[in-house]
């Protein structure tokens, strides 16, 4: 696929992210099934991709035969914090027509492992961290690197998986179903520095992978962080991709995590920032608007929503597809 970038003019607003430009750009129809793409990222707002079309595993590697077919959705991915508790991302799909919805399941931040500082967590935390640097210099600008690395805990590596867990179940489940798909990311409502990497590397997509696999670049954008920061052996992905983090780093994690990143990342082509997000403490309403247009999801609940043409999918177990880091 081929990226078209189209230029967007900046809109002032009375958020962190002040009046920063959104950044626009198209992605090249899919050569076997013709599904297009475009992608919008406005920083004080929500991440929106449109997709034209059904998709297939060329272009969506987490693609799945659906029973459905046709007409318009609208998918709305949203956190929330119920009650005050851990981070919960929401996600309905609605079908514009008859405005029937799916609740897809709620996925939540899990709390980071905890381990007792010794001299051999040091040990492996600092070798990851040398290895790393050079890697995420890659991945963030000079700002952008040193606001994370002030602001970063384990804990927003958690909320870029709860994200990507989400993002993997609408490619998976919601675009196929649908000849048209419209998919909002709010990131009101997640941690700043969360908030601030999602719409950064969201407006900085290549298009040399396929944008399904936008919630595996998040999730692995939080791996990087996490060992660059000194936090590679609480890392819960990490700990999963090698069961054992070691003061020798894992040659072929961190092979593939340079060459995804390579791939995925352009250079900086817009005025989004991560320091832009940082200005003021995180935001963390208990509830945050769905989609402004959309009256029949608006003030949907928590959990499953409460209306008789509404059906809840199937959890999906883990990412379908490792394309972009693990091929």
């Amino acid at each position: 696929m081929t990226v078209r970038y189209r230029s967007a003019a900046g809109r002032t607003g009375g958020s962190a992210a002040g009046g920063s430009p959104n950044a626009e750009f198209d992605l090249d129809p899919c050569p076997s099934c013709d599904t297009s793409y475009d992608v919008e990222v406005d920083p004080r707002e929500a991440v929106v991709i449109r997709v034209r079309g059904r998709t297939c595993r060329e272009c969506n590697p987490h693609w799945r035969p659906a029973e459905t077919s046709g007409g318009r959705r609208r998918v709305t991915i949203v956190p929330t914090r119920p009650s005050g508790g851990p981070l919960h991302i929401e996600t309905v799909s609605e079908n514009v027509q008859d405005k029937s919805a799916i609740h897809l399941p709620d996925r939540v931040a899990g709390a980071p492992h905890r381990e007792e500082v010794t001299e051999v967590s040091e040990r492996a935390n600092a070798a990851w961290q040398r290895t790393m640097a050079p890697i995420v210099s890659t991945m963030l600008t000079e700002a952008d690197r040193d606001a994370v690395e002030h602001s970063w805990r384990p804990e927003h590596c958690e909320a870029l998986e709860a994200v990507a867990e989400a993002l993997d179940d609408v490619w998976a489940t919601a675009v196929p179903m649908a000849d048209e798909t419209t998919v909002t990311l709010r990131v009101v409502g997640l941690p700043a520095v969360t908030a601030g990497l999602v719409a950064t590397v969201a407006a900085r997509w290549t298009g040399h992978e396929p944008v399904a696999l936008t919630g595996e670049l998040l999730r692995f954008t939080g791996v990087a962080i996490c060992a660059e920061t000194r936090n590679a052996v609480t890392c819960g992905r990490l700990r999963q991709e090698l069961e054992t983090v070691t003061d020798i780093p894992d040659e072929g994690m961190v092979r593939l995590l340079e060459t995804g990143f390579a791939r995925a990342l352009t250079a900086t082509t817009s005025g989004i920032t991560v320091g832009q997000f940082l200005g003021g403490p995180d935001a963390q309403p208990e509830r945050v608007r769905m989609q402004d247009d959309v009256e029949s999801v608006a003030e949907v609940p928590a959990g499953p929503i409460g209306r008789s043409r509404t059906a809840t999918a199937g959890v999906i177990d883990g990412p379908s597809s490792t394309a972009i880091f693990g091929a």
